[in-house]
């Protein structure tokens, strides 16, 4: 087996037995069993093999993806993830604890709520283009109030 195929294995089998929060974490599991691993490698292999990152952490691809997150989902996110949220013309901008925008993105690209056009998630940001400022003052109030 090549290195790349060990290095893979491990992932997914780390990946589908424990909660492996973010890539440090992955590259310390893998360091234990002996493999060695750069971060640009891990994304190339997390992409290929179908691996996407959840609220709770990474999550194997075969493992079905929920189609439509409800509001509940998206409530529990935001309670615990969101800091501040700001108006920008059409746009909302989020805040999040470092590292946590992507899983308030994810959560906001499957509940397909009708005033979101789409978000771009960074680290600790979240870019949400509504198509009014009518729009983004309203998906604003509704986030504060999930938030609670």
């Amino acid at each position: 087996m090549s290195e790349k195929q060990l290095r893979q294995t491990a992932i997914r089998e780390l990946i589908g037995s424990s909660i492996v929060p973010n890539q440090e974490k992955l590259v310390e599991l893998l360091a234990e069993r002996g493999l060695k691993a750069t971060q640009t490698t891990l994304s190339r292999d997390l992409n290929e093999l179908g691996i996407w990152k959840g609220p709770e952490g990474y999550v194997l691809g075969n493992e079905a993806a929920p189609v439509r997150a409800t509001k509940s989902e998206l409530k529990k996110v935001v309670q615990s993830l969101m800091v501040s949220a700001e108006l920008a013309s059409n746009m909302l901008v989020l805040k999040t604890q470092p590292g946590r925008a992507q899983a308030i993105g994810y959560e906001l690209d499957n509940i397909k709520l009708p005033l979101v056009v789409g978000n771009i998630s960074g680290d600790d940001t979240i870019f949400i283009a509504t198509r009014s400022e009518e729009d983004a003052m309203q998906l604003k109030q509704e986030l504060e109030q999930l938030k609670g």
